[in-house]
């Protein structure tokens, strides 16, 4: 994995139109992807997101994410959060 993805983005990114959000789609994208992350021969995934995203944050919990640290990137942006979610 690139150094940039490891800071910022990881392995799996997501993101829902604002008309679909609240019914449960990113949780959906997620569960989705893993088994495809798995078939990658991935054992585990970092996922990131901003400590102000309580959305983001359920979606990983939901689908097995552990958190594994918060970091400050930049004192003019929110703690970044840094997940993993085993793929056993």
């Amino acid at each position: 994995m690139r150094d940039a993805l490891r800071v910022e983005g990881g392995h799996i990114g997501y993101d829902t139109v604002p008309s679909f959000r609240g019914r449960g789609v990113a949780t959906e994208m997620l569960r989705q992807a893993l088994p495809l992350a798995r078939a990658l021969g991935l054992t585990a995934v970092l996922i990131t997101c901003d400590d102000t995203n309580a959305a983001s944050i359920r979606v990983i919990e939901k689908n097995g994410g552990s958190l594994k640290e918060r970091k400050a990137l930049d004192a003019s942006r929110p703690l970044k959060c840094y997940y993993f979610i085993a793929l056993g």
